[in-house]
């Protein structure tokens, strides 16, 4: 809509008015060239008059005399004087005009127009020719053109003030029941001097009678035609017409009045769209383009965009040339441009508005220095994937199941917000990506999208500041009566097949593999083991020597053949030496895998002295006093064999 008021501004204003008088000058030009109408002639006065007659402006009213009958006697139709007779001249001249006028009985005079212009006011007064004149002819028409603004004769006016112009007057005379318009476009027949012409002294000079195949049934029309006549500026009667951009030249008046009479004779003026008609091609095309460009790509808008405007210019110029109707197709045209215009604009600010999205949305699941790597290498979001060696993380709020029983969804969502936030900072802090969120889950990788050679390092890490976070802040809201979770993690190291999974129209990146299906199993058994913090030995050996880790089991977990040595993370300050519970746990488990169970419970229980409620001590003392009671296999290697769950 903003277009469409925008082209009907530049409809009313000079700028958007010459663009369409150019266009309809072109297809003039490009318009072809009829033959001159049989019924018209003109007699010029021009440079061999001049010559001949050799006497300066005004000429003698004999010599018109002797036109006027000459021209009647070899039969012309009608005589048209685009000539001024306003002056008297020599009496004699003057009596021998009026009745060669009035012998005639076929001869319209010109009138002419005089505006008076005053500070005050201005006012137009219409001259006669001299009375004897006047009452001679058959006929009086003001002898009226008017240039459009730009100086071109485009346009005719039939009337002043209630008076016939020169034009309407002929044809009034010669057909007084036809139909004319007010106003209209002037269809030229060619460009200036198409017309049959003979100079005004052939006509007098011409030895007997004229023939009569050259003037009889003709409208013959008298005027000065353009040649560097001797007389002065403002005595030359020459128009600009659109043949003179194309270097045409000047169009004399009288050929100008020729051509309105023809267009009046046979009804081909041109006709021009009215603005009830326009707003109704305009409104409903430009809306209709508006819909399809918004549909296609910009190469394929462009092909419609450029095939639409071969249209409208071609169509145009058909009705132009085949049915005398101007529907202004520049605006209409500059419409569509414009409309595509900004259908790229607000893609691109669209397109803009999305990267910045995108940053912004990355930013809550990777570094910052992941997103610029992915910003600057967007083949990165092809759909597809590759194989990368990664550390994945699985951290579970322990407890949430049981609250969803008592608490609100509105209250729910804002405690996985309070809990979420924080833990996601972390991971991005530490360059982990978050992968996903799954009921009260989240999932991390630390080696995709970007490969980091101490990933593992960087997930220990990560962990652990989550772990010290839950306990140093979360659990303030127990103390003040909030609702307080846990949180259980484990990590897992190892190739994983990172990209973007789905459609091509939509898709989602994330990771696969045995290594995330290893993860998550890792983190349940948490539960089993009743700690927090779960890593496998392949996460230990590449995260290094610096963590403090317990070696809990060998496990045979769900989905897997071969076992998997898994670790718990213990956070400790780096200062102080080992803690006695944990060297009581490793001697211990040195004598559970030798069967000396005995033995391994008395230090499992000096575990729980020095920690209680230790989880895995507590699930070993329990093993120790069964296999006391009923020995394992002989065969027994120390692997608990799990579902996940539990052995």
């Amino acid at each position: 809509m903003a277009v469409f008021f925008l082209v009907l501004a530049l409809a009313t204003h000079d700028w958007g008015r010459t663009l369409e008088s150019y266009t309809l000058d072109l297809c003039y030009r490009l318009r072809p060239v009829a033959p001159p109408p049989a019924n018209l002639l003109i007699v010029g006065i021009d440079t061999a008059s001049f010559s001949a007659v050799d006497h300066p402006w005004p000429w003698p009213r004999r010599y018109h005399a002797r036109l006027i009958q000459r021209l009647s006697e070899a039969g012309a139709e009608l005589i048209v004087f685009d000539i001024f007779f306003g002056e008297p001249g020599k009496p004699e001249d003057d009596q021998l005009l009026a009745q060669a006028i009035r012998k005639s009985g076929r001869v319209v005079l010109a009138r002419v127009v005089e505006s008076v212009r005053d500070p005050m006011f201005s006012r137009q007064i219409i001259i006669n020719p001299l009375e004897p004149f006047s009452n001679a002819a058959c006929g009086l028409g003001v002898s009226l053109l008017t240039p459009d603004p730009d100086g071109v004769m485009r346009h005719f006016h039939l009337s002043l003030a209630g008076q016939r112009t020169l034009a309407e007057e002929a044809v009034h005379l010669l057909k007084p029941e036809l139909p004319l318009p007010s106003q209209g476009l002037i269809r030229y027949t060619g460009p200036p001097n198409h017309l049959d012409t003979l100079s005004f002294f052939q006509v007098l000079d011409f030895p007997g009678s004229l023939p009569k195949a050259q003037i009889q049934g003709r409208i013959v029309l008298v005027g000065r035609v353009v040649e560097n006549l001797p007389l002065s500026q403002g005595q030359v009667d020459a128009y600009l017409t659109p043949y003179s951009r194309g270097s045409a030249g000047f169009m004399s008046g009288v050929e100008v009045q020729a051509n309105i009479i023809h267009n009046l004779l046979t009804g081909t003026w041109g006709r021009e769209l009215s603005w009830g008609p326009r707003l109704g091609l305009y409104l409903p095309v430009l809306l209709l383009f508006s819909l399809v460009i918004a549909r296609l790509t910009p190469k394929a808008g462009l092909a419609l965009l450029a095939g639409l405007s071969l249209l409208l210019f071609l169509g145009a110029w058909v009705l132009f040339c085949s049915f005398q109707l101007w529907i202004y197709p520049v605006l209409l045209g500059l419409g569509l441009v414009m409309i595509y215009g900004f259908t790229l604009f607000t893609r691109h600010l669209s397109d803009l508005q999305e990267k910045r999205w995108l940053h912004q949305a990355f930013t809550h699941y990777v570094s910052g220095e992941v997103v610029e790597t992915l910003r600057t290498h967007p083949q990165l979001f092809d759909l597809g994937g590759e194989e990368l060696e990664a550390t994945v993380m699985f951290a579970d709020l322990a407890g949430f199941s049981e609250l969803t029983q008592h608490m609100a969804p509105r209250e729910l969502i804002n405690l996985l917000s309070d809990y979420f936030t924080p833990l996601t900072d972390i991971v991005l802090a530490h360059g982990g990506t978050l992968d996903k969120y799954m009921d009260s889950s989240l999932m991390a990788v630390w080696g995709a999208p970007l490969p980091q050679p101490d990933h593992a390092k960087r997930a220990s890490q990560a962990a652990l500041a989550m772990q010290r976070h839950i306990d140093s802040t979360l659990r303030e809201r127990q103390v003040l009566g909030q609702p307080f979770l846990g949180l259980r993690l484990g990590l897992h190291s190892g190739p994983v097949m990172a990209g973007n999974v789905g459609s091509r129209e939509r898709f989602n990146y994330t990771i696969m593999g045995d290594t995330v299906n290893l993860t998550h199993r890792l983190q349940e058994l948490n539960r089993h083991y009743g700690t927090r913090l779960i890593i496998s030995d392949d996460t230990r050996s590449l995260a290094g020597p610096t963590f403090l880790v317990r070696e809990l089991d060998r496990v045979q977990v769900r989905g897997r053949m071969k076992p998997v040595t898994i670790y718990e993370l213990v956070w400790s300050p780096p200062w102080e030496p080992t803690p006695l519970w944990l060297q009581s746990f490793q001697q211990a488990r040195v004598h559970y895998l030798q069967r000396d169970w005995q033995e391994a419970a008395k230090l499992f229980e000096e575990v729980l002295r020095l920690k209680p409620d230790d989880g895995p001590a507590t699930l070993y003392l329990r093993r120790c006093w069964r296999y006391l009671a009923t020995p394992p296999p002989p065969d027994w290697e120390g692997v608990s064999v799990l579902d996940g769950r539990g052995d």
